[in-house]
């Protein structure tokens, strides 16, 4: 027998016109706890998938910079799903999916998601594929508190392709040569496959794994977040900064004096100071930044086209 249990109805969640708890809610808003999005990667969007009832979530790529996840929270089949992104508010200001995966955990008060027409009517059309909704931290009274959190995660491939070597390449190819054209010229002597065979000479006939030779199996990644909170009853602060440095997994030549490696180093400066003027008003200031260093590949890659 499955027995009730409301405790979660105690939550606190954020709607779109401020705090309320879950067992006066009528509309479909999910709570997610910050907590449960730290994991080994420095891309907030790619921790959604899996924690979230009703929200599809799929990554595209793993390369630095060009590694956020898409998501749809009213299901691909939803109004305009594909062509509008879901509205990303982070402290009531409207930002883009680059800034969210930019954001850290430890700097997250409250993350809810308006899922249904109820939820996030105050938004009109814009929040028609769901709204997104990210509260920052604020200071607390008292003695000033510190907080460090350094990790180092390795990363690599899912899968490498696994490819025919080369000697049994070049017979396939001829093999395939000869059912089109039997009296046609083969592309690869057999003297070329012996040779190469043999490893008489690696530079007149080469053999090479151009997977082993140009993909590491692994690199390291570092994430380094300090922040600082405390103040009096009349202000608070909250003050944290964040670097992350994501290594590509391409092997560089030494000594040609060019890194064809990706790496990018992404740096967020965040202060959030809340000042009480009077019994009844209070001024919040809320400031941030984000820097970005990236060296790679600029033709091509997603990862220009996904700056904001």
């Amino acid at each position: 027998m499955l027995l009730e249990d409301k405790n979660d109805l105690d939550d606190v969640v954020i709607v779109a016109y401020g705090q309320q708890k879950k067992q006066s809610m009528v509309s479909s808003i999910t709570s997610v706890n910050p907590k449960e999005l730290k994991g080994p990667t420095s891309n907030l969007t790619t921790m959604l998938a899996g924690r979230i009832s009703g929200m599809v979530s799929y990554q595209r790529s793993g390369e630095p910079g060009a590694d956020n996840a898409s998501f749809f929270i009213r299901g691909i089949t939803s109004f305009g799903s594909g062509k509008l992104d879901p509205l990303i508010l982070i402290d009531g200001m409207e930002s883009t999916a680059t800034e969210l995966a930019r954001l850290q955990p430890d700097d997250i008060a409250g993350f809810s998601v308006l899922k249904d027409a109820a939820a996030s009517s105050l938004y009109g059309a814009r929040g028609a594929n769901g709204v997104i909704l990210v509260n920052t931290k604020s200071g607390k009274s008292g003695a000033t508190r510190m907080n460090v959190r350094f990790e180092n995660s390795m990363a690599s491939n899912t899968r490498n392709f696994k490819l025919a070597d080369n000697i049994t390449y070049m017979r396939l190819a001829n093999e395939a040569s000869l059912t089109r054209d039997p009296l046609g010229k083969l592309p690869y002597p057999q003297n070329k496959i012996d040779h190469t065979l043999a490893g008489d000479n690696p530079y007149l006939y080469p053999s090479n794994n151009w997977i082993g030779q140009m993909i590491k199996k692994n690199t390291n990644n570092q994430r380094l977040n300090i922040n600082l909170n405390g103040g009096s009853p009349k202000a608070q602060y909250y003050v944290g900064a964040t670097m992350n440095q994501d290594n590509g997994i391409l092997k560089t030549q030494g000594g040609s004096g060019f890194n064809s490696n990706i790496k990018l180093r992404s740096y967020e400066v965040r202060s959030n100071v809340n000042l009480k003027l009077t019994n009844t008003t209070e001024a919040i200031i809320r400031t941030t930044g984000n820097f970005d260093d990236y060296n790679g590949p600029v033709g091509e890659a997603g990862y220009l086209q996904q700056r904001p």
